[in-house]
């Protein structure tokens, strides 16, 4: 029998990196006793260090007070003697490198080692949880808990599921991140980038496309998305703050080999391939779409996208929206609060298609299909029934 909510004291962080650090932040100032395990002893003491540092800041802003922060100090333990920091707890979220192998070593070794009822999580943007939990000899126990970056500020938290995992272990993972103070979405199908990342995708491809074929520029694009929609960045500036030309490229092999329910198409935007072949990555590297040299931001003006129609870029999203309805990977409702909390969007794609009509949508999703040569692209652009069903019938997702 797997624990409740009511069962859980303890919980154990497993990788003491910026993710798992934070988390364990959150969970001992939420009331819980808290280990973190790492094999490198520099890096528990760079948590601990770092810990204290955002409960000073959270202190600062009024998010906490200093008697709270104090208390959870208490409740926080680091250790590198990994049975010792798990053999007590009713909850382990697994937080190291995102690599396939490396985390279904530590699912061997938590299920060895952890208490046979409790729930093991691990924090992952992609990986595929499934096969986590196949991993141990009880799968029905493992469920994903995607965190957003950093965890102490981040509202959202995404919980997946595996076809393993019974709707009691989803429910108690919910339940432990609302404890926390965060708020939880469902995904309940195990597809490729889950819920806000799945979304992100057409925000980032479509527009590649645009500008590959000539049709708009980097600037006119993220202008309007920026200024005119309110998205906090444009596509194509955030690609280069968060790497996205490295990520797309080199992650391209990894969908090629991912036959799960829902995967991608592999092709990534030759624009792309032009970008990572001079080393142009992103604002690290001071070059990605734009030039950075010694300035943080691209220099986007506001009119620049005045004429272009931000619906070319939002169709897309909302077929991808619709299509895990449609396919029963999330609800409309968990969708559109992921885009909003985890992308920080100005509104949700479904909502979005409610406020223009699933019809005008349908109409641009079509003109972006028609624009695309290639098969492969072109089916990746079609819409899906149930948005043309929406369309048809005049209906809307709320």
């Amino acid at each position: 029998m797997v624990v409740t909510i009511d069962d859980i004291e303890t919980v154990a962080v497993v990788g003491a990196g910026q993710m798992g650090r934070g988390i364990g932040a959150v969970a001992a100032l939420a009331g819980y006793e808290t280990s973190v395990t790492d094999i490198d002893e520099s890096q528990l003491e760079e948590a601990e260090e770092e810990i204290e540092w955002s409960y000073g800041k959270a202190v600062e802003n009024d998010d906490a007070t200093e008697r709270e922060t104090e208390a959870a100090l208490e409740r926080l333990s680091f250790t590198t003697e990994f049975d010792e920091a798990v053999e007590d707890a009713e909850f382990v979220t697994e937080a190291a490198v995102e690599r396939q192998a490396v985390k279904q070593d530590i699912f061997a070794d938590l299920d060895a080692a952890a208490p046979d009822d409790a729930i093991l999580a691990t924090n992952t943007s992609g990986l595929n949880i499934t096969e986590l939990a196949e991993s141990t000899n009880n799968p029905e126990r493992v469920i994903g808990t995607h965190w957003f970056n950093p965890p102490m500020l981040m509202e959202l938290v995404e919980v997946i599921m595996t076809e393993h995992t019974p709707d009691g272990v989803a429910d108690t993972a919910e339940s432990l991140v609302d404890s926390f103070g965060k708020t939880p979405i469902r995904c309940k199908v195990d597809v490729p980038s889950f819920i806000v990342n799945r979304l992100m995708r057409p925000y980032g491809e479509g527009p590649a496309w645009m500008a590959y074929r000539g049709e708009h520029s980097f600037e006119e694009i993220d202008s309007a998305m920026k200024y005119k929609e309110g998205f906090p960045m444009g596509p194509f500036e955030l690609a280069d703050f968060t790497g996205g030309i490295q990520l797309r490229v080199e992650g391209e092999q990894d969908h090629l080999e991912d036959d799960r329910p829902m995967s991608y198409d592999t092709d990534v935007c030759p624009i792309l391939h032009q970008l990572y072949d001079k080393g142009r990555y992103g604002r690290k590297a001071d070059a990605g779409y734009y030039e950075y040299d010694e300035r943080d931001e691209p220099q986007i003006s506001v009119d620049a996208g005045q004429g272009f129609d931000t619906l070319l870029v939002w169709a897309p999203i909302v077929n991808e929206a619709a299509k895990m309805v449609e396919n029963g990977v999330a609800s409309v409702e968990d969708i559109d609060t992921g885009a909003r909390l985890g992308g920080n969007w100005p509104t949700g794609p479904l909502e979005k298609a409610d406020e223009v009509g699933a019809d005008v949508i349908l109409e641009k999703l079509t003109e972006v299909a028609s624009r695309h040569e290639d098969t492969n692209k072109l089916a990746e652009t079609l819409p899906c029934d149930l948005l043309v069903r929406k369309a048809k019938n005049d209906e809307t997702f709320y």
